[in-house]
C-alpha cells in the first residue's frame, strides 16, 4: 500500500516548513521521527550500554586461560627472645617473591562459549528493542494525525451546535420557536464542550508521548507532515519473511543455557588441573649470593561430594535442564503464535479494507447530500443551519473513514513486524 499526498497537503507542508524555519517549530515526517528516536531515545541508549557490557564480557572471557601472577618484596631482620643476636647476624636480609598459578578444567571452554552466546542474545534483544521502538513511533505518529483530525472535528461540531443554539434563541425571542427548543439546543451545545476538551487533551498527550520517545524537550512545538490516505493496491497474499527476532533470541538463550549446563556438569564431574610456580629469592649476606627456595607443583583433583544425587552441583545441573526444556517449549509457542498472528493481521486488513470501502460510499452519499443542500441554500429552499448540519454529517463520515485508515496502517505495521521485514515493505 502506498501513502499518497494531495496537492493541498503538499502546499500546506510548504507553508508550514516556511513558518517553522522562522518560528523554531519542528516539522517531522514519519521517517524523520523514526531516525531521531533511534538516535536519541533514552531507553534504547540504555539497552546499548547493556549490550556494550555484554560484548566486553564476551571479548574478555578468554582471560580465564591467563595464569594469575603476583609479585612481592620483603626485608627481614632476625629477632630472638632468648638472648642477644650476634653482631655478625644483626643485618637486614632483602628478598623477593614471584608466583604464578593456573587452573584448567573442561568447564573453561564452555564458560567462554556461554559468554559469547550471551552477547549474541544481547544483540538480538537490542534489535528487538529497536524494532519495537520504531513500531511504537510509527503507530504514534499516525495516531497523532488521527487525533488532530478528531480535534478539528470536535471543534467544528461545537461551532455548529453553538450556531443552532443562537438560531433557536433568536427564533424564541420572535416567537418562532418555543422555549423548550431553545433549551434543547443549548443542552446540545454544552454537551459538545467536554468532547472538544477531551479531543484536545488526547492530542496533546499523544504529542507529549512522541516528544518523550524522541527525547525532545517538553513543550517544543511539533508539526507532523503525513497523511492517513493510501492507495489500495490489495494485500499481497505472499510476502517474503525474515527471521523472527523473538524466536532467534530464544534460540540463543537455549544455547547459552546449554553451555552453562555443560560447564556445570564438567566442573562437577571432571577433574581440574592446577599448575603453580613460585620463586622466593633471598640474599645471603655471608655468602654474598642469592638463594631461591622456589617450587613448582602440578595437581589433579575433583570433588567427590558432587557425585551424590542430592549435592548442590547435581541440583544446579537439574535446574538448568528444566530451564532448557522450558525455553524449548517457549520457542515452540513463539513459532506457533507467530503464524497465528500473521493470519489474524491479514484477516484484520481484509476486514478493514471492506469497512473503508463501505464508509467511503457513505462519504460519497454525504457529499451528494451536502451539494444538494448547498444548491437549495443558494436558491432559498434551505436555511443556513440545514447546510451546516449536512456539513457536519459529511465531516463525521470522513472522520470514520480516517479512523479505519489508521486501523489499516496500524495492522500493516504489525504484520511487517511479525513477518520480520523492514517497515514499508508492504505497500
Amino acid at each position: 500500500m502506498k501513502m499518497k499526498h494531495t496537492f493541498f497537503a503538499g502546499l500546506l507542508l510548504t507553508v508550514l516548513t516556511g513558518i517553522s524555519a522562522q518560528t523554531g517549530i519542528q516539522t517531522l515526517t514519519v521517517d524523520e521521527a523514526v531516525r531521531i528516536a533511534l538516535e536519541k531515545n533514552l531507553s534504547l541508549r540504555r539497552n546499548a550500554i547493556t549490550l556494550n557490557g555484554q560484548k566486553r564480557t564476551a571479548d574478555r572471557s578468554w582471560n580465564s586461560l591467563i595464569p594469575g601472577l603476583s609479585a612481592g618484596a620483603a626485608l627481614s631482620h632476625p629477632e630472638s627472645v632468648a638472648g642477644d643476636i650476634p653482631a655478625a647476624q644483626d643485618v637486614w636480609t632483602p628478598g623477593l617473591s614471584v608466583s604464578a598459578s593456573l587452573s584448567l578444567s573442561a568447564a573453561t571452554i564452555d564458560t567462554i562459549k556461554q559468554a559469547r552466546a550471551g552477547y549474541d542474545a544481547g544483540l538480538l534483544t537490542y534489535e528487538q528493542a529497536r524494532v519495537e521502538l520504531e513500531l511504537q513511533v510509527r503507530k504514534l505518529f499516525y495516531q497523532i494525525l488521527l487525533l488532530e483530525s478528531n480535534r478539528e472535528l470536535a471543534a467544528q461540531s461545537l461551532e455548529s451546535a453553538q450556531a443552532r443554539y443562537e438560531q433557536s434563541a433568536a427564533f424564541a425571542r420572535t416567537g418562532q420557536a418555543s422555549r423548550l427548543e431553545e433549551m434543547s439546543a443549548r443542552v446540545d451545545m454544552e454537551n459538545q464542550r467536554p468532547n472538544v476538551r477531551k479531543a484536545e487533551t488526547l492530542y496533546e498527550n499523544a504529542l507529549d508521548s512522541l516528544r518523550s520517545l524522541l527525547d525532545i524537550p517538553w513543550g517544543e512545538a511539533l508539526v507532523l507532515s503525513g497523511s492517513l490516505q493510501y492507495e489500495d493496491d490489495g494485500i499481497p497474499s505472499e510476502t517474503a519473511r525474515g527471521d523472527s527476532l523473538e524466536a532467534a533470541a530464544l534460540q540463543k538463550n537455549i544455547q547459552s543455557l546449554e553451555a552453562e549446563r555443560r560447564a556445570a556438569r564438567n566442573g562437577a564431574y571432571l577433574p581440574s588441573l592446577s599448575l603453580s610456580w613460585k620463586s622466593s629469592p633471598l640474599y645471603n649476606i655471608d655468602g654474598n649470593q642469592w638463594n631461591d627456595n622456589g617450587s613448582f607443583s602440578l595437581s589433579l583433583g575433583f570433588s567427590l561430594d558432587n557425585f551424590l544425587p542430592w549435592s548442590a552441583a547435581k541440583t544446579r545441573i537439574d535446574s538448568l535442564g528444566d530451564s532448557i526444556r522450558s525455553a524449548e517449549i517457549q520457542l515452540s509457542e513463539a513459532m506457533r503464535n507467530r503464524e497465528s498472528s500473521i493470519t489474524q493481521y491479514r484477516r484484520t486488513l481484509e476486514q478493514t479494507q471492506e469497512t473503508i470501502a463501505a464508509l467511503t460510499l457513505n462519504v460519497e452519499l454525504a457529499e451528494t447530500a451536502y451539494a444538494m443542500y448547498e444548491e437549495a441554500y443558494r436558491n432559498g429552499a434551505a436555511d443556513y443551519q440545514q447546510l451546516r448540519d449536512a456539513g457536519d454529517s459529511l465531516r463525521e463520515a470522513q472522520g470514520r473513514v480516517r479512523e479505519e485508515q489508521y486501523n489499516f496502517i496500524s495492522a500493516i505495521l504489525d504484520l511487517e513486524k511479525e513477518l520480520g521485514v523492514p517497515f514499508g515493505t508492504i505497500r
